[in-house]
């Protein structure tokens, strides 16, 4: 197993993984380094320092109001035009290894419109059993927001996600507005698939759900509530055709399921599908969601793992 990380936004160029004793691509990505610098879609991006939307571009926290970049309408996407998709971080090659390696990156007070001097640091592990772990930290000297994802898509080898097989580890999502963002209220996951725990085929999905809201948008782009411990995989994707599984690992309390539905340009609509994991979404301006606000004597912290391995009938 090979991984591609690049400076730029602190992202996963790339994840080759062996099939036949041949290295095959398990993301959608860019075929040279460039394509990152110009792509609307942040592909395998560290996202923050708020990722997904705050709705309106706004929040308050300890009676002030912030106003922030709005890029999505008028919410703010990622952490606004700011943001850390497209900061190029530094990359700690001197104590660097074949499967360990650190990035550092700075916001800087009111960067995008938020509040404090951000220090950050993702650190990208490889393990012996065909594991990626993401860990991020991050420290303020002001509270502030502070939510951090990756935004890998994953094809696991075939030309549509549509082909691969999914399980989330999920009961309920939160309900969302058409433009994103939350209205805070908790909506049982069997509404989207009543197979979502136990496993089923995206295309299935997006074809045969009873949820009007994926049947007008033509796929998903929900926030689901993550069951189960660190320890327990949270969601699970595996193709027939390639024979292999990835499942994902984190300490993060909820998922974005995203189907790619909006890829476009040098790609195809639903060519890989997004598995964001994080805290919940729009947290500062929902106050029954559990915050996401960093105090300047704690120190932010996530984890994500990506595990490949061959499916059973493959091996």
């Amino acid at each position: 197993m090979e991984v591609e990380i690049l400076n730029l936004g602190a992202r996963i160029g790339q994840i080759w993984c062996p099939i036949n004793e041949q290295l095959v691509p398990m993301l959608v990505a860019y075929d040279k380094a460039e394509g990152f610098e110009t792509d609307e879609f942040y592909l395998g991006a560290t996202c923050g320092r708020v990722c997904n939307r705050i709705g309106g571009g706004t929040f308050e926290l300890a009676g002030q109001t912030y106003s922030l970049d709005q890029n999505d309408g008028d919410n703010t996407l990622h952490g606004g035009t700011g943001n850390l998709s497209f900061q190029y971080w530094e990359m700690d090659l001197e104590n660097a290894t074949s499967e360990k390696v650190v990035l550092s990156a700075q916001s800087h007070d009111m960067q995008g419109g938020f509040p404090g001097l951000l220090k950050l640091q993702v650190e990208y592990c490889l393990t012996d059993e065909n594991g990626l772990e993401i860990h991020f930290r991050a420290n303020t000297n002001k509270a502030t927001p502070v939510n951090l994802t990756n935004h890998a898509y994953f094809s696991l080898g075939e030309a549509t996600a549509k082909s691969l097989e999914m399980n989330v580890q999920s009961e309920q999502f939160l309900e969302r507005l058409g433009i994103g963002v939350p209205t805070g209220e908790l909506l049982s996951s069997e509404l989207v698939s009543k197979d979502l725990k136990t496993g089923v085929n995206i295309g299935e999905l997006i074809e045969n759900s009873s949820y009007q809201q994926i049947q007008q948008e033509q796929g998903l782009d929900h926030c689901f509530v993550l069951l189960g411990e660190t320890s327990e995989a949270k969601a699970s994707l595996s193709s027939k055709t390639t024979g292999i599984k990835m499942d994902v690992f984190t300490d993060q309390p909820t998922a974005q399921v995203y189907t790619g539905k909006f890829l476009c340009g040098e790609f195809v609509p639903y060519q890989g599908v997004c598995i964001e994991c994080h805290g919940y979404v729009d947290a500062v301006n929902q106050p029954h969601f559990p915050s996401v606000i960093l105090q300047p004597d704690d120190t932010y912290e996530s984890y994500i793992r990506y595990q490949f391995s061959e499916t059973a009938s493959n091996r």
